[in-house]
């Protein structure tokens, strides 16, 4: 498995950085799902409009985690939104408050994406340099 999925199912909840609409800087937490063909998945609501339009607006991003520990991850990357039901199906299965908030994957408000053009950094306080990936297509 490769390291940067591996810290993320270990360390799944995650922050993502955007510009806000008001041309403010916007942090948001959210949670990994799962990868799939080599893709970590992610979702929101659309009715978090700041976030969804500027994503749709700008897909660039960037997502962190750390663990306890104080090691940690950055991914600078793009959002890419799919419509894939089945996709989104397995998405609300892995959670059960997904499933409580969306319960079908056809749900209008539902969102999923994945990341493309990915660059990753795995750091921490050791002393040792960052460990620097370019992720194209997002191969770990």
């Amino acid at each position: 498995m490769n390291c940067v999925i591996k810290f993320l199912e270990e360390n799944p909840l995650v922050y993502l950085a955007t510009n806000g609409l008001d041309n403010n800087s916007k942090i948001r937490p959210i949670l990994y799902y799962f990868e799939e063909d080599e893709k970590p998945y992610f979702c929101t609501s659309n009715k978090k409009n700041q976030c969804i339009k500027k994503c749709k607006k700008n897909s660039n991003i960037e997502i962190t985690t750390v663990t306890h520990d104080y090691a940690w991850l950055r991914i600078s990357t793009q959002v890419e939104f799919t419509d894939d039901i089945e996709l989104k199906q397995k998405v609300i299965d892995a959670n059960d408050l997904v499933k409580v908030l969306y319960q079908s994957g056809d749900n209008p408000e539902f969102e999923v994406f994945t990341l493309k053009n990915a660059k990753a950094v795995l750091a921490d306080f050791s002393g040792n340099p960052p460990k620097n990936m370019i992720l194209i297509p997002l191969i770990f």
